[in-house]
């Protein structure tokens, strides 16, 4: 492991996220189902959720129908507007068969003083199915438009580092 990595080991699952990064885990998360967050010093964050994969296999017969389903949930929040699909790969995450996919969007924030303001994002999601660990992993965040490159680099770097089982 780089050291621009440190590892997050947890429930029989461990993750690298670069050095810097402030953890914050959901103190309700249990062995299948639960968050953790790495917030960058410039107030980025990527998530890290997980959960039984038997609920996620019952409602999506694939991977790839899980994240499209997600995808759906991000399109009809009542802040994103201008959604669209920019790519949508299968990777390979510990030996699985995985679901990467870019969107771009605009976010909506009000402010008291700004009024109502949009701003470009990258939204980026990797999907995962262990069945050897009964759980699914989903990796995600939304960034600037400027930076998100940058983070599209960081999110593949841990997903190629998920040990899931």
């Amino acid at each position: 492991m780089s050291s621009d990595y440190q590892q997050f080991s947890i429930y029989g699952f461990s993750i690298n996220y670069p050095t810097g990064c402030r953890v914050e885990f959901n103190p309700k998360s249990k062995e299948y189902e639960g968050d953790v967050v790495f917030h960058f010093p410039d107030k980025s964050k990527i998530f890290l959720s997980w959960g039984e994969l038997e609920k996620a296999v019952g409602n999506f017969l694939t991977v790839e129908g899980h994240a499209e389903h997600s995808l759906e949930k991000v399109r009809k929040s009542g802040n994103v507007k201008n959604f669209q699909k920019i790519s949508e790969d299968i990777i390979d995450v510990h030996s699985h068969r995985a679901a990467f996919n870019v969107v771009g969007l605009e976010e909506i924030t009000v402010g008291l003083l700004t009024g109502k303001q949009s701003s470009p994002r990258r939204a980026y999601s990797i999907h995962v199915h262990c069945e050897n660990s009964a759980r699914y992993f989903v990796i995600y965040g939304i960034f600037h438009a400027k930076t998100a490159e940058d983070f599209e680099k960081i999110m593949l770097s841990m997903s190629s580092s998920l040990n899931c089982h």
